[in-house]
């Protein structure tokens, strides 16, 4: 569920103000409302966080080493005290400013690193000419010149000169042409530019600069020794930077300062006792309807186990919006049994998150609810998988007496005639799932004024049951499913409650008037109702390419597996397949999976997911 929240506004001496935020600070159950968008004390906070961030990332904490405080370390000169005045905190900063100077130093001799090893690569176009021979000979009046000719252009060369073929190419030769210190060479041909260096002294300058980048990385090896001192200070400039935005969050009169915020209603009396301890004053109240509240989504630790969905998401439900941790666990499930489809892969699934948690055990570590969440998923991929006689792909394992007996005709992956019923299913579940998004806003709707207003969801739930039945007309057949004349009668009036209701702010006709206006919008919605049932048909085609895919390996393999060599071949191709088969799988839960219950559910509930999550101002 969403926790309630209170908004609360703490008065105290404007002398006190800072006295004030420290103490909250440590009390830490005040999540703070208008914080300005700019804070420039913030920003600089901001900074050097950010660097201390970067230098802790470029050496982090080293295995086996013992770690000293940043200001053990030298720094490379000294400079100015933090806003603190703290000195560990200013070793720190100029800790931090020595590992990005080597970092940045190590970059730039990669670059020219890089830059020397593909000088040496034109390098070896050059064979067999030597930079100091060429010197010598221009010492004693001559200077060389090369070109790249093609053979038929030889001639073009200038008479009366030395011309020497350097190197044969398929298409081009390289000519080096002596001339006179002074001459002119009145051709059109191509010159070519010496490289800047010979090879003894190319090596000799990469054996240089790979030297200093060694250097360089032992240093910053060294300094990773500082790594706690970062740690300590990076949370340092966190708290700082979240003071400075709290202080700028504060208003002021002539003698007073008072902070806004909001915290969960449970602990308003916690709040109300530390402020009357401190001699404070403050104002608690509902919020109101324009306040960003923060929102807490709190659930039993069975539901919760979905948690990791959402922050893989990283959607948040608004503070007047529904938690849907719930339905979303339960649709979830069977979204992943269904997509995934074979017992086989389940038990894979099951083993491998079991060994995990036993693992985890063991190091006395308590399971995380990603665990109990593929545990959960783990076990109803085998119940469908068993209900559907699907254990990887085999037809020959499907019909084993000890596994048969769970299989149930009407649903079996290998008849042909299951499809049907397997869609059926699927319509039902997104029926299903629909209705009870328009039957939670009826509730929701029927507490708040105008009460009609909430009709209307009532209309939309009529109009999603009728809908199932021209689903099953147009999708399946249309002589199996004709559409009963019940069906007619709710889809009509479901859209005439939505026109009638669905705008209704306490005029009545006025209301009516308003919703024949948006016929063209109600209508278009109810389209879209019609087309998020028919999407629910995803689930069963994914999961018969889920089957189909792992027939087709072990069709491969069998037709592989004679003799020795092939039955390891066709093992290999088993054991690859299906596991890529699973991987596939596990990707079109996120994508299909996911979207059935984020967009198609939440979408008929209004939900936006435009919360923030509760950030209390704390330690």
């Amino acid at each position: 569920m969403i926790v309630p929240m209170k908004k609360a506004t703490v008065i105290t001496r404007r002398g006190e103000r800072q006295e004030a935020l420290r103490r909250l600070r440590k009390l830490g159950v005040l999540h703070l409302s208008d914080v300005p968008a700019q804070v420039p004390s913030a920003q600089e906070w901001r900074e050097k966080r950010d660097m201390l961030e970067k230098a802790l990332a470029a050496v982090g904490p080293k295995p086996g080493k013992k770690e000293r405080p940043a200001g053990d370390m030298e720094a490379p000169s000294p400079g100015t005290a933090s806003e603190r005045g703290g000195t560990s905190f200013h070793a720190a900063m100029e800790a931090a400013r020595a590992i990005l100077g080597r970092q940045d130093a190590i970059r730039a001799l990669d670059e020219e690193l890089a830059g020397l090893e593909k000088e040496a690569l034109r390098l070896l176009d050059w064979q067999g000419v030597s930079l100091p021979d060429l010197s010598a000979i221009r010492d004693q009046g001559y200077e060389v010149r090369f070109f790249e000719v093609p053979p038929g252009q030889l001639g073009q060369l200038p008479a009366g000169h030395g011309i020497f073929v350097v190197r044969r190419g398929k298409a081009l030769l390289r000519v080096a042409l002596v001339l006179a210190a002074g001459d002119a060479c009145d051709c059109d041909l191509k010159p070519l530019e010496l490289p800047p260096r010979g090879a003894a002294a190319l090596e000799k300058l990469q054996a240089e600069k790979r030297s200093a980048r060694e250097r360089l990385l032992r240093e910053l090896d060294e300094m990773g020794a500082a790594a706690a001192g970062l740690e300590r200070a990076l949370r340092e400039a966190g708290r700082e930077t979240e003071m400075a935005e709290a202080a700028a969050a504060m208003g002021h009169t002539e003698a007073l300062s008072y902070l806004a915020g909001f915290l969960p209603a449970g602990q308003a009396g916690e709040l109300k006792e530390f402020c009357r301890r401190n001699g404070w004053a403050l104002l608690l109240r509902e919020p109101g309807a324009g306040d960003d509240v923060p929102t807490i989504v709190r659930n039993r630790r069975w539901i919760d186990i979905i948690r990791p969905v959402f922050q893989l998401l990283g959607t948040v439900p608004g503070y007047r919006e529904f938690d849907i941790s719930f339905f979303f666990l339960v649709f979830f499930a069977f979204f992943f049994a269904v997509i995934i489809g074979d017992a086989g892969y389940g038990l894979v699934l099951l083993l491998g998150t079991l060994f995990f948690m036993r693992r985890r055990r063991r190091r006395g570590q308590a399971a995380v609810r990603t665990l109990w969440l593929m545990t959960l998923m783990s076990v109803c991929t085998v119940a469908w998988g068993a209900l559907t006689g699907t254990w990887f792909g085999s037809a020959t394992l499907a019909a084993l007496p000890w596994l048969s007996w769970m299989t149930v005709p009407a649903i079996a992956s290998f008849d042909p005639r299951s499809s049907e019923t397997i869609k059926i299913i699927c319509f039902v579940a997104g029926t299903i799932q629909i209705s009870i998004a328009h039957a939670w806003n009826f509730i929701r709707q029927a507490g708040e004024k105008p009460f009609i207003r909430s009709l209307a969801q009532l209309g939309w739930l009529s109009l999603v049951l009728g809908l199932y039945h021209l689903v099953l007309n147009l999708v399946l057949s249309g002589e199996r499913f004709p559409v009963p004349a019940y069906a007619a009668w709710m889809m009509a009036a479901g859209l005439a409650m939505i026109i009638v209701f669905s705008q209704q702010r306490g005029r009545f006709f006025h209301g009516i008037a308003m919703g024949l206006a948006n016929l063209m919008t109600t209508f278009l919605n109810g389209i879209s109702a019609f087309s998020d049932i028919i999407s629910y048909i995803r689930l069963f085609a994914v999961g018969l390419a889920t089957v189909e895919i792992a027939k087709s390996f072990n069709a491969m393999a069998a037709s592989m597996a004679g003799g020795v060599p092939g039955i390891v071949l066709a093992a290999v191709v088993l054991l690859l397949g299906h596991a890529m088969n699973l991987a596939m799988g596990a990707l079109s839960v996120i994508v299909h999976g996911v979207r059935l219950n984020m967009l198609e559910f939440s979408g008929h509930m209004g939900m936006e997911w435009t919360g923030r999550p509760y950030k209390p101002f704390k330690e």
